[in-house]
């Protein structure tokens, strides 16, 4: 299926959300709740990863589920599928991005790996990037990580740190 080294669909994603935690914990910052990174596999091939974490994890209470999907591009919000309370809550959190230009909270969001987390009710939300190159490199050999704008990764990690701490320390869970 991936011809290339996958860099941009999806390791860069896994990097992106991999490196928010890091972040978090650089800072010192130690939420409320618990954040997780999950590297989802097969979506392609009908997206058993994503039904196998439902699975193994149907007990435990998720806040929130978000997904990077889109290759590591210059971030510039999230689609956000959920309640209209948990929307307007997330909208104001997207203000704290509007310094680096990724705040931008729009409708509609999750994404195919997470779909069935929100299938239970979970909010969802999907990192929205400019996409405009995505199909150079998608599932192509030029998908290597020499097309990784350092500064746009970093952006994507940053964007996803903000989104993911705030949302995980709020005194109260996002409303449903």
């Amino acid at each position: 299926w991936d011809v290339g080294q996958g860099a941009m669909d999806d390791a860069g994603g896994v990097v992106a959300a991999w490196e928010a935690v890091r972040l978090i914990k650089k800072l010192g910052l130690n939420p409320r709740r618990t954040i997780r990174v999950v590297g989802w596999t097969s979506e392609e091939n009908g997206g058993p990863g994503g039904r196998d974490y439902v699975t193994a994890h149907s007990k435990e209470y998720h806040v929130l589920a978000m997904e990077s999907d889109g290759g590591v591009f210059e971030p510039l919000g999230f689609g956000f599928t959920g309640s209209e309370k948990a929307f307007d809550i997330i909208t104001e959190i997207g203000t704290l991005l509007t310094r680096i230009n990724s705040g931008t909270i729009s409708r509609g969001g999750g994404g195919a790996d997470i779909a069935p987390l929100m299938e239970t009710g979970v909010p969802g939300m999907g990192l929205r990037v400019d996409g405009t190159r995505y199909f150079w490199y998608h599932h192509s050999d030029a998908d290597t990580v020499d097309k990784l704008d350092p500064d746009e990764v970093a952006r994507c990690a940053a964007t996803l740190a903000v989104m993911a701490y705030v949302v995980a320390d709020m005194p109260e869970r996002l409303p449903r």
